[in-house]
């Protein structure tokens, strides 16, 4: 018996069926083609501060090619990343049991995902949230002590404030062992691991992803105990700036949000201007300070006798002691310069892929320096 097109297309809208058109492969629209093995994935960092990622592999189901989901095969969340380019491919095979397989080959280029609001809440978090505190009462001893506290390269990342623990509690107990004349905090550059939400340093050198918030946090979390203390055992402090090469945008602002929030210390000054190099009188002592990554130390001589030869000339008049606190290669060293000492900072920042990729691998410590009114007189490690 002869059936019509029309029997038939009835039966088969009977049972949910198209008729007259070919059966659609399903497709996946979300990221359920996983690609959970690894090894098929790899990234590349590029110096522009994107990454390519490249795919190789076979899955179940034909999957749908949009950015949404090539980002999560990839490993990337949408909500943070996007596509600057991409070419991919997908066929089908059948493999030796008859099952239908596909072959899929990708290659994306992504950039972070940077969006207006999330810059504004940034600031909003670094700059608004802080009030003045209130006022502590100064109270002034006769001492003929001086501390120098360099804090060169701490690379606060969000998750360095519990690794440098033990060392800030050694730290107050030497601020809290006596009551000093002057203390001189020197925030040394590179203090916050990256420069922006990108995860990048101030040149674009792309690092792995930072929680930025949280490393702000942490930085003022570590700064804001150690100055505490330092106001209840001293005359006077003074926080230096000196700027780095990761992190002089977010460095900055850190550096302002503690001037704000001292604001009403009277017994508390700050200079953090954006100069490459810094001075100031420590009793008699000559306290000079840069990063570390411009200029040559055989130099530094003359730049400071340049910059800074009223206070430099007094203090080598009177025998006093004329140091150059410097950061940026992660390692100790004391040197003299020909009548002044170069003291290279050490750091306790955890090693990463970039410190060990750059040979940058050294004993883990932070530095105090104790002088009297003309010379050094103790040197702490902790």
């Amino acid at each position: 018996m002869k059936v019509s097109d029309r029997t038939v297309r009835a039966k088969m809208q009977e049972i949910g069926k198209p008729f007259g058109q070919k059966p659609q492969q399903e497709v996946s629209v979300e990221a359920d083609v996983k690609i959970d093995n690894s090894e098929s994935i790899k990234h590349t960092e590029n110096k522009d501060g994107t990454v390519t990622s490249t795919i190789e592999t076979v899955i179940d189901s034909e999957p749908n090619m949009t950015p949404e989901f090539l980002l999560k095969a990839h490993h990337y969340d949408p909500a943070k990343w996007k596509i600057k380019q991409s070419v991919s491919n997908r066929w089908s095979v059948i493999n030796a049991k008859g099952t239908k397989k596909f072959n899929f080959q990708s290659k994306i280029i992504v950039e972070p995902l940077i969006k207006q609001q999330s810059i504004e809440k940034l600031i909003e978090h670094i700059v608004s949230h802080k009030e003045p505190y209130r006022k502590q009462v100064p109270i002034l001893l006769q001492s003929d002590r001086y501390l120098v506290i360099p804090a060169f390269d701490t690379h606060f990342n969000g998750k360095t404030l519990d690794k440098y623990a033990h060392a800030l509690n050694k730290q107050l107990s030497i601020i809290n062992q006596a009551h000093w004349q002057d203390v001189l905090l020197i925030l040394g550059g590179d203090n916050i691991h990256v420069d922006n939400i990108k995860s990048t340093t101030l040149n674009g050198t792309q690092l792995e992803t930072t929680d930025l918030a949280k490393s702000i946090d942490e930085a003022e979390t570590y700064f804001e105990t150690m100055i505490s203390a330092i106001l209840k055992h001293s005359n006077h402090l003074q926080v230096m700036y000196t700027k780095g090469n990761h992190d002089p945008t977010v460095d900055y602002m850190l550096c302002r949000i503690l001037e704000r929030a001292y604001s009403e210390q009277s017994n508390m000054s700050f200079n953090i201007s954006l100069d490459q190099y810094k001075a100031y009188l420590l009793g008699e002592n000559f306290i000079g300070a840069t990063h570390g990554d411009k200029g040559k130390k055989n130099k530094y001589l003359s730049i400071f006798m340049e910059h800074y030869a009223q206070p430099l000339l007094p203090a080598k008049s009177a025998h006093a002691e004329s140091d150059i606190f410097t950061g940026h290669l992660h390692f100790q060293l004391d040197e003299d310069l020909g009548g002044m000492i170069q003291r290279q900072q050490p750091t306790r920042k955890p090693d990463d892929k970039w410190t060990a990729d750059n040979g940058l691998i050294s004993v883990r410590k932070f530095e105090l320096v104790e002088y009297s009114k003309r010379d050094v007189e103790a040197v702490y490690y902790v």
